[in-house]
C-alpha cells in the first residue's frame, strides 16, 4: 500500500459528456442573456466537485467572473449567509465601489452590521432589503461581463441562504448568469429541509437539474487505469473498479490503497489510510475534524498543544498523503494558515471514530480557545458566537453554550435572518432552566430573548409557534411591570392570535388589555396602535360599529403624534384599513376601495408589511364580492407577490392572500394556476397553513377527478378535527363533490351534515351564520336529488331533505353577515342553485330554473347566459338545463348548443367527472358531440336503429320499459314500439329471448353495456 492518494484532478475528467454539455451550455446562453439555474446533485464523492472545477475553469476562459461561496458541514455552527457572506466578501475584494452602492450588502461582510446603526428599519422588510442587494449587484455586475456564481454543499446550507437562493432562482431574467448549486443527494432523508426547497426551484423555468450518476462499469474501470498510471496489474485494477461502484472519490482511495485485501467499505478503507500516518499526524487530524472541514493553524497550534516543529511535521504529512490540503482562499481575504479536508468523506469518517469522552474533551478545548472574555457583553468575537454555542454545548459547558447563543440570535438579527434569530433563540430558551442566574450570564432577560423567537417563528411562516412563544413573552413582561412594554407585546400577541381560526374570542380580551393598560397615559404611538388592533379584532368578530369607534380613535392619537415618530404611520394605515372594513359592511364598497388605495401606500412607505398585506387582501375580497372577479385575481396576485417577495408567503396575510388567491383562480378557471399555488411541494410550513392551502388545492383535485389523492387529503383534514371555518366549509365542499361525481350521493349528505354541523359549532358560530352554509346546503339538496333518482331514499323522504336544507340556506342568507353588507353575486348563485337542485327532487322538469343559474354564475366569466366560453359551474347548470329540457320532451337536438358550450368548458379545465356527465347525457339523448371512439362492433349485418341499440342495451341491463324511457327521455310507449321492431327482427317472442338472441349473434357487445349504465 502506497498510503499516498493518486488524486483525479492531476488527469483528463472520464466520461460526464451530458454533464459537462449542459453546464457547457448554460454558460453559453448566459453569455447571451439567457440566464440558468443548475442543481448539480449527485452522491457523496461521487464527482461533483470535480464537475465544478472544469465548469469554473471554463467559465474563466470565457471570460466568466467567478464567485464561490461554500456551506459548512454544521450549519447551526456558522453564520447565516455563510455561501453568500464568501461570495460578497469576494466582490468586495474585486469591485469594492459596487458593493458600496449597496448598504444593505455591509450585513453579510464580515463583522456584520448592526440594526440599531440603521434608523428606520423595519423588522419585516430588513431581509427583503438584503435579498434585493444581491440581486442587484449581480444585475450590476453582469451588465460588464457574465458572471458563474457557485454555491456548494447546498445540503448544509442554512436556512437564510437557502430562501437567499430561492429569491435570486426566482428572479433570473436577462442576467448574464449562471447560478450553479450543488447537493448531495444521499443525504436528503426524508425531512431534509433542502427537500422542500429543490421541490419549489425545479418548477421555476429557468432552472434545470443535472444528476450525476455513478460512472458505468467502462468508464470506472478508464478511471483506476488512468489513476494507476501502469502501476497496477490487470486483476487489481478491475477490482478496484469493481469495488469503486463509480464513484470517483472511492476510486481514488482503493488505487492509493493498491491492495486485494483491503476493506470493502469506503470508511474502512479511509480509516485505514489514515492509520498508515505516524500518531502525530493521526491525533493531528482528530483534533482538526473536530472544528470542521476547515480549521487554521492557529487553532490546531492552540487545541493541540504540539510543538511548532511537531505540529509542522504533522501537517506536511497530511497534505503530502492528501488528507488536508491548504485553503487559501475564504470570502475573499487571503488565508495562507488555513487548511481544510480535501474532501468532506475523509472528515467524517475520522470524527465518528472519536470516543464519546475524546470528542467532548475537544470540543470543550475549541470553545475555551473561542471564547472573548475581553469584552463586557460579548461571549465570542464577531461572527463567531454560532461556532462558539455549538462547541460549548457539544463540551457540555451549558453557561457558555448560553450566553453564545444569545450573541448568535444578536448577529443573525443583525444580519436580517430571523430563521437562525430563531434557532439560536430557542436554544437559548432550553437552556435557560439549567443554568443558574441564566439573567446575569445571558446578560439578557428571558422575556427579551422569548420575543426574538416569537418574532423569528412568524417571520418564518410558523404562526402556532409564534402564538405559543408570544404567549409566553407576555407572560414574563407582565410578570415585571411595565405597562408600555406590556401593552406592547399584548397587541403584537392579539395580532398573531387572528391568524389562527377560532382564538377571536381570546384575540379580543388580549387586545382590550393591551389598550386598558396604557389608555390613560399621555398620547404615544404605542396607544395608537392598541386602538388600531383592537379596532382590527373587533373587524373580524363583526362588531363594526364598536371597531369604527377605535378605528377613529388610533387615527385620532396618530394624527396628532409628532411627524417624526416612526409607528405613528403604521397604526394610521392599519386603521384606515379598518375603517374600509367597516364601510364595506355598511354597503359603501366603493368608499372602502378609497380608503384601502389611502392606506396601502401609507404602510408601504411606513415598512408596515403585515398591514400593506391587509389592505391587498381587504381590497381582493372587496372585488371577489362585488362579482369583479378578474380585478379580484388581479389583486390577490399583487399581494401574493409582495408576501413572496418579502418572504411572508406562509404567515398572516400572506397565507391569507395565497389561500384566497388559489380559491379566486379555480373560480375564473384557471386551474393549472390554482392547482401550481396550492401544492406545498414538501413546504416546511406548520400544520395550519398546511390544512388551509390543501383544503383550497382540493376543489381543482375534484373537479378535475383526481379522486384516490383527494381522498387520502380529505381522510387526512377530517382526521386533524379542524377548527378553521374555511377549512371545515371546504372540505365539505369537496368531499360532497367528490361523492356526487362518484354516484355515492348517500356519502355526499353525510359530508354536507358534518360540515354544516362543524360550521354551527365553531368558535365564530355566534356572529352569524357562515355563509358557506348556502353552498353547503346546495349540496346537498343536489345529494337528495340524486338519492331520489337512483331509487336509493323515498322520493317523499328526499323532498322533506331537500326543503329543509333549503331553508337552512334561505336563512344563512337572510341572517348571515357578509362583509359587503348584502349577499354578494356568489351566495346569490349558490343559493339559485339551491332552488334549482330542489325541482328535480319535487319537479316538474323546469329549463327556466338552470338558465337562472347559468345567469347567477355569470361572474365566473362576465359572460351571461353562457354562449361564450361559459365557466364551470355554468357549465354544470347547462347540463343541468339540457336535462331539464329533454324532461319536458323537447326535441333532442334543442339541447345540443348547451352540451357542447358544456362540454369545451370541461374539456378546457380538464374537468373529467363534467365532461363524462355531459357525454353519457348527450348518449342517452341521441346526440352526437363529437367523432366517437372506435368501439367492438357486433357482428353480421347490425339491422338496429341507433335508438333500438339503445333500447336493446337498457333490456339487457335489466331496466324497465318506464326506466328506459326515464333514461332515453322518451315515454314509455314509445319504448314497446322501439322493442316490437326489435323483436320482430331477431323473431323474438319475448324481451328475454330477444336480449339472448343477440348476444348470440354478436348484435350487443360489451359497449352496448356500459353506455345503458352511463349517467351523469
Amino acid at each position: 500500500m502506497t498510503g499516498v492518494a493518486r488524486l483525479g484532478v492531476g488527469i483528463g475528467l472520464v466520461g460526464r459528456r451530458h454533464e459537462v454539455s449542459a453546464l457547457a451550455g448554460a454558460l453559453d446562453r448566459a453569455a447571451e442573456g439567457r440566464p440558468t439555474g443548475v442543481l448539480l446533485s449527485g452522491d457523496a464523492g461521487v464527482g461533483k466537485s470535480r464537475l465544478v472545477a472544469e465548469t469554473v475553469e471554463r467559465a474563466e476562459a470565457a471570460g466568466f467572473v467567478v464567485l464561490l461561496g461554500r456551506c459548512t458541514d454544521a450549519a447551526e455552527a456558522s453564520l447565516p449567509y455563510l455561501p453568500f457572506t464568501e461570495v460578497v466578501g469576494s466582490l468586495a475584494a474585486l469591485r469594492p465601489a459596487l458593493v458600496a452602492e449597496h448598504p444593505a450588502l455591509r450585513h453579510l461582510l464580515p463583522g456584520g452590521f448592526p440594526r440599531g446603526a440603521q434608523s428606520g428599519e423595519d423588522r419585516d422588510l430588513g431581509q427583503l432589503r438584503v435579498f434585493d442587494a444581491v440581486l442587484s449587484v449581480l444585475d450590476e455586475l453582469t451588465t460588464t461581463a457574465p458572471a458563474l456564481l457557485v454555491v456548494e454543499d447546498l445540503h448544509w446550507a442554512d436556512r437564510s441562504s437557502r430562501d437567499l437562493l430561492v429569491f435570486l432562482l426566482s428572479r433570473l431574467t436577462r442576467q448574464r448568469l449562471v447560478v450553479l448549486s450543488t447537493y448531495r443527494a444521499d443525504d436528503l432523508h426524508r425531512r431534509h429541509p433542502l427537500r422542500p426547497v429543490l421541490s419549489e426551484l425545479v418548477r421555476l423555468p429557468a432552472v434545470e437539474r443535472v444528476e450525476l450518476a455513478p460512472l458505468g462499469p467502462q468508464e470506472a474501470l478508464e478511471l483506476v487505469r488512468l489513476l494507476a498510471d501502469g502501476s497496477l496489474p490487470e486483476p487489481l485494477l478491475r477490482n478496484a473498479a469493481r469495488r469503486s461502484e463509480g464513484n470517483a472519490f472511492f476510486a481514488e482511495e482503493l488505487v492509493s490503497a493498491s491492495s486485494d485485501g483491503m476493506p470493502h467499505g469506503l470508511a474502512e478503507v479511509l480509516l485505514a489510510r489514515i492509520e498508515g500516518l505516524t500518531p502525530a499526524t493521526q491525533r493531528m487530524l482528530r483534533i482538526a475534524s473536530v472544528a470542521g472541514r476547515r480549521v487554521t493553524h492557529q487553532r490546531l497550534a492552540a487545541v493541540s498543544g504540539l510543538p511548532v516543529d511537531e505540529l509542522e511535521q504533522a501537517l506536511r504529512e497530511a497534505v503530502a498523503h492528501h488528507v488536508l490540503v491548504a485553503d487559501t482562499q475564504a470570502g475573499g481575504i487571503s488565508t495562507d494558515d488555513a487548511y481544510v479536508f480535501r474532501h468532506a468523506l475523509l472528515r467524517e469518517a475520522i470524527y465518528n471514530e472519536l470516543l464519546p469522552g475524546e470528542r467532548s474533551r475537544l470540543h470543550s478545548a475549541y470553545a475555551t480557545l473561542l471564547a472573548d472574555r475581553s469584552a463586557p457583553g460579548r461571549t465570542a468575537e464577531p461572527d463567531r458566537a454560532a461556532e462558539l454555542a455549538h462547541h460549548a454545548m457539544a463540551g457540555h459547558d451549558l453557561p457558555l453554550a448560553l450566553a453564545a447563543s444569545v450573541q448568535a440570535a444578536h448577529e443573525a438579527n443583525d444580519r436580517e435572518a430571523p430563521a437562525e434569530v430563531l434557532l439560536h433563540a430557542e436554544r437559548a430558551m432550553e437552556l435557560w432552566p439549567a443554568v443558574p442566574d441564566a439573567e446575569a450570564v445571558a446578560r439578557i432577560d428571558e422575556g427579551t430573548l422569548t420575543r426574538w423567537a416569537a418574532w423569528g417563528a412568524s417571520a418564518t411562516g410558523d404562526p402556532d409557534r409564534g402564538i405559543a412563544l408570544g404567549r409566553r413573552a407576555l407572560e414574563l413582561a407582565e410578570q415585571r411591570g411595565d405597562p408600555m412594554l406590556t401593552s406592547a407585546i399584548a397587541r403584537r400577541y392579539a395580532w398573531r392570535l387572528l391568524d389562527l381560526s377560532g382564538r377571536e374570542q381570546e384575540a379580543r380580551e388580549v387586545a382590550r388589555r393591551a389598550l386598558d393598560l396604557v389608555v390613560g397615559l399621555p398620547p404615544s404611538a404605542t396607544l395608537a396602535w392598541a386602538h388600531a388592533v383592537l379596532a382590527r379584532v373587533l373587524a373580524r368578530v363583526d362588531h363594526f360599529d364598536e371597531a369604527r369607534k377605535q378605528a377613529e380613535a388610533a387615527l385620532d392619537v396618530a394624527r396628532g403624534l409628532p411627524e417624526h415618530d416612526a409607528m405613528a404611520p403604521g397604526a394610521t394605515a392599519d386603521a384606515l384599513v379598518t375603517l374600509a372594513v367597516c364601510e364595506e359592511y355598511g354597503g359603501h364598497a366603493e368608499r372602502a376601495r378609497r380608503l384601502l388605495a389611502e392606506a396601502k401606500p401609507l404602510a408601504r412607505r411606513s415598512a408596515s408589511l403585515g398591514v400593506e398585506l391587509r389592505a391587498y387582501y381587504a381590497l381582493g375580497i372587496s372585488l371577489l364580492d362585488d362579482g369583479r372577479l378578474a380585478e379580484a385575481v388581479e389583486e390577490f396576485a399583487a399581494g401574493e407577490e409582495r408576501a413572496a417577495a418579502t418572504g411572508t408567503t406562509w404567515g398572516g396575510y400572506g397565507l391569507e392572500l395565497r389561500v384566497a388567491h388559489v380559491i379566486a383562480r379555480f373560480q375564473r378557471g384557471d386551474w393549472d394556476a390554482a392547482e401550481e399555488a396550492a401544492e406545498l411541494a414538501g413546504e416546511s410550513v406548520s400544520a395550519t397553513v398546511a390544512s388551509r392551502l390543501t383544503a383550497a388545492g382540493l376543489l381543482t383535485t375534484v373537479a378535475r377527478g383526481r379522486f384516490e389523492a383527494a381522498g387520502r387529503r380529505l381522510a387526512e383534514l377530517r382526521d386533524s378535527s379542524p377548527a378553521d371555518d374555511q377549512v371545515i366549509m371546504l372540505v365539505g365542499q369537496a368531499g360532497a363533490e367528490a361523492a356526487i361525481w362518484q354516484g355515492r350521493p348517500a356519502d355526499a349528505a353525510e359530508r354536507v351534515t358534518e360540515a354544516l354541523t362543524g360550521l354551527r359549532c365553531s368558535p365564530s358560530a355566534g356572529h352569524g351564520p357562515h355563509l358557506g352554509g348556502i353552498m353547503l346546503a346546495a349540496l346537498g339538496v343536489s345529494a337528495q336529488a340524486d338519492l331520489a333518482a337512483a331509487g336509493q331514499a323515498p322520493v317523499a323522504e328526499a323532498t322533506a331533505a331537500g326543503r329543509a336544507l333549503l331553508a337552512t340556506a334561505e336563512h344563512t342568507a337572510a341572517t348571515g353577515l357578509p362583509r359587503a353588507g348584502t349577499l354578494g353575486p356568489e351566495g346569490a348563485a349558490w343559493l339559485c342553485r339551491a332552488r334549482a337542485e330542489l325541482t328535480r327532487i319535487v319537479g316538474p322538469a323546469d329549463p327556466s330554473v338552470w338558465s337562472g343559474l347559468v345567469d347567477a354564475f355569470a361572474f365566473e366569466t362576465g359572460e351571461p347566459g353562457g354562449t361564450g366560453s361559459p365557466g364551470y359551474r355554468q357549465a354544470y347548470a347547462l347540463l343541468r338545463r339540457a336535462e331539464a329540457r329533454l324532461g319536458t320532451g323537447a326535441p333532442h337536438g334543442d339541447v345540443e348548443p348547451d352540451l357542447r358550450a358544456a362540454l369545451r368548458t370541461a374539456e378546457r379545465l380538464a374537468a373529467r367527472p363534467l365532461a363524462a356527465a355531459v357525454r353519457a347525457l348527450a348518449a342517452r339523448a341521441g346526440v352526437r358531440l363529437e367523432a366517437e371512439p372506435a368501439r367492438p362492433e357486433p357482428r353480421g349485418a347490425g339491422p338496429f336503429t341507433p335508438r333500438e341499440r339503445s333500447v336493446l342495451a337498457l333490456v339487457a341491463a335489466g331496466h324497465t320499459n318506464r326506466q328506459i324511457g326515464a333514461a332515453l327521455f322518451i315515454s314509455e310507449k314509445t319504448v314497446s314500439v322501439h322493442l316490437s321492431r326489435v323483436m320482430a327482427k331477431l323473431g323474438a317472442s319475448s324481451r328475454t329471448e330477444a336480449v339472448s338472441v343477440a348476444y348470440a349473434r354478436g348484435l350487443l357487445a360489451p359497449a352496448d353495456r356500459e353506455m345503458a349504465r352511463a349517467d351523469p
